[in-house]
């Protein structure tokens, strides 16, 4: 698909809804939502889909992880490491996202599209449903524009990702400790799925690695 026709397609779309809530920092995030898509100018028909966009959880891309991206270039990669974290340490605030579409379903209604968004929206507000996302789109565009939801709505929740993930010292030169403690707390976790009265360790454990916050909905489901 050509340029021009990617701009013409997404210039065609209208987001009338999104999700209240940014994505999660520490787990992984369902957006449900709702495509309109209009069937020719004159029919009053048209082509709703439906589904979820599911956002893995925002992994850090480390100097050593930006690294192993560099292949060929010749002897020293420790030095360029070290290298690469002392000179471009504030950009190094870089998150990698993954997103898989699932659930997909698509029906025609006989209504125009104005109609249907208009009864898809109060639907919508009289349930309090505000984690779904609502867009007007080209029938020929409708992967344009659920791909380009996803990545604004990623757009919008990175720098809160970056404040979550500096408060817990993920991005410190030392983050090699805090892999470390996140090795032992999976394994204190697989103890504790085995053995009940090794709980109270692990809850132990991740208050004193100031992790339970992150950890929190997976301790309790435990329980």
């Amino acid at each position: 698909m050509e340029n021009a026709s990617i701009r013409r397609l997404l210039a065609d779309t209208e987001v009338l809804r999104v999700p209240r809530r940014p994505l999660a920092t520490f787990g992984a995030t369902r957006i449900s939502y709702h495509l309109i898509s209009p069937l020719g100018a004159a029919a009053r028909r048209t082509r709703l889909r439906e589904g979820a966009v599911v956002s893995a959880r925002p992994r850090i891309l480390t100097p050593d992880a930006l690294r192993e991206r560099f292949q060929g270039f010749g002897e020293g990669p420790a030095e360029f490491g070290r290298w690469l974290s002392a000179s471009y340490a504030d950009l190094l605030r870089a998150l990698e996202y993954g997103f898989r579409n699932q659930d997909l379903s698509a029906r025609v209604l006989a209504e125009d599209a104005r109609q249907v968004s208009d009864r898809l929206l109060a639907d919508l507000d009289a349930r309090g449903a505000s984690d779904r996302a609502v867009v007007r789109c080209p029938d020929a565009g409708w992967a344009l524009a659920l791909m380009k939801l996803t990545l604004d709505e990623a757009a919008r929740s990175f720098p809160g990702h970056v404040r979550d993930l500096e408060r817990r010292g993920m991005f410190a030169p030392d983050r090699g400790e805090g892999d470390r403690r996140r090795r032992q707390v999976e394994a204190l976790f697989a103890d504790a799925a085995r053995n009940p009265e090794k709980r109270a360790h692990l809850g132990a454990r991740l208050r004193e690695y100031g992790l339970f916050e992150e950890y929190e909905d997976r301790f309790l489901a435990l329980f």
